[in-house]
């Protein structure tokens, strides 16, 4: 009989129907967070195809050991490009030009190295670690409120569009090094001092392989790592926007439907997290049931919390792996902008040299940018938790129980979350302005000295 023609139609609950939008807006949650995966798989994908990563460990035997001799083929081409160009700086350390035209290919292939060692030590690290961050994020959207869909649209469109820019700013950068550069007599591209004459048959062509191959692999290793990378702090970024939203929304009337808002759950048994502050193995013990999060302010609240406590863990984790290389990356940025800026100011005239030295200074200052704006976004949220929490409306369920949860929480939460490059950087733009800076000083510095030399 059609529905018109009854004298009533059954329609659904207001609690079924708020379950199924629930349902539908973590499975849209679950899309996106599954194009981060396959992102992230992307990036990997990129050093396995450079030999820099590691073979799976289903692979036959034969490949495994293929692989093995492949990695270890890699990392002796650039370990000799990177020797050759060392002999070129120290013995023509009394030509500025020289030393410094080598030094920015140098302090370049340094940092590229010193990555790639750390995956190639930590890479089981870093596959947990990806996966941890991944996990986080998926168990902070399996309670949505609204609006988790648009922040991971927002940072999925991010990581793409400076995944697929930084890729097409490398591809020009190996066709402005390998390629644009003048060469005469047989001279190879990139200024190396090798133990034979590069100058004739066959040592220019073995030559010129091993400089192809470690540019090539060398910026292609780079845009893999740094994406991977910046994929994790972009995942922090969304966590942490997220959580602010959630924390704003715990004493929301819609979330609580006309429940009696009498708080019936023990401060500390509603966030397992403050039982135990060192232990994350306490922050893992969640209920995902939607009906109960509506029942409590205490319970959303302290839920809210367990992710934060998650995130710091997660965020530690990330520091312990990636703080000295990140310290290694603030030296050789500010080693490449002022170097580079030097080569640029001297070159001026020459149009290739023009063009290689300004794409590579501008691949470092991007880069570094990247790193600090995300940094300084991640600075910026994390300080905002503690506003997001005095504004949860708590004073509406006003107890002894949820004062003490409050002020528990706005402690924590006054711990901020930091992006570190060693002991001495916080990746922020105040890190960024400084570098810029001291670049300009020992540009200025290189520029005065090259003047007296010329008088």
């Amino acid at each position: 009989m059609p529905c018109a023609q009854r004298v009533r139609c059954p329609l659904p609950s207001s609690s079924s129907s708020r379950n199924g939008v629930a349902g539908m807006t973590r499975e849209r949650g679950d899309s996106r967070l599954e194009q981060f995966r396959k992102l992230s798989a992307l990036h990997l994908t990129y050093l396995k195809y450079v030999g820099l990563w590691a073979p799976d460990s289903n692979s036959p035997a034969i490949l495994r050991y293929s692989y093995h001799v492949y990695n270890k083929s890699i990392l002796a081409i650039i370990l000799i490009f990177m020797m050759t160009l060392f002999a070129d700086i120290c013995s023509s350390f009394d030509d500025l030009s020289i030393v410094t035209d080598d030094g920015c290919i140098f302090a370049g292939i340094v940092v590229v190295f010193f990555k790639v060692m750390i995956f190639q030590t930590r890479h089981e690290q870093i596959v947990r670690l990806l996966r941890k961050t991944i996990d986080s994020c998926d168990r902070l959207c399996k309670f949505p409120i609204g609006g988790e869909d648009e922040v991971l649209d927002k940072y999925l469109l991010l990581c793409r569009v400076t995944f697929y820019g930084f890729s097409i700013l490398a591809f020009f950068l190996v066709i402005a090094l390998l390629f644009l550069v003048p060469v005469e007599n047989g001279e190879l591209p990139v200024r190396a001092r090798y133990p034979f004459d590069t100058t004739v048959y066959p040592w220019h062509g073995i030559g010129f392989f091993v400089e192809a191959c470690t540019v090539t692999i060398g910026v292609t290793a780079i845009i893999g790592i740094d994406s991977l990378i910046t994929n994790l702090c972009v995942l922090f970024l969304v966590q942490l926007e997220i959580l602010n939203a959630h924390f704003k929304s715990c004493g929301s009337d819609e979330t609580l439907d006309g429940v009696d808002k009498r708080d019936n759950s023990d401060a500390t048994g509603g966030n397992a997290c403050f039982a135990g502050v060192s232990s994350a193995a306490n922050c893992e013990k969640d209920n995902y049931d939607l009906d109960a999060i509506r029942h409590g302010f205490t319970e959303r609240f302290g839920r809210s919390i367990r992710n934060h406590q998650r995130l710091l863990f997660v965020v530690d984790d990330f520091n312990k792996i990636f703080s000295v290389a990140m310290f290694v990356q603030m030296l050789s940025s500010t080693t490449m902008i002022c170097l580079t800026g030097f080569q640029a100011a001297l070159v001026i005239g020459q149009s290739s040299n023009t063009y290689k030295f300004a794409i590579y200074l501008m691949a470092a200052v991007s880069q570094l940018f990247y790193f600090c704006w995300i940094g300084n976004e991640v600075i910026y949220q994390s300080a905002s938790l503690t506003q997001s929490q005095w504004l949860s409306k708590w004073d509406d369920v006003l107890s002894v129980k949820t004062g003490r949860l409050l002020m528990l929480s706005m402690i924590f939460s006054k711990k901020a979350i930091n992006l570190k490059a060693g002991v001495f950087y916080v990746l922020s733009m105040e890190t960024y302005t400084a570098i810029l800076k001291g670049s300009y000083s020992f540009f200025a510095l290189l520029n005065t000295m090259h003047s007296e030399d010329e008088q």
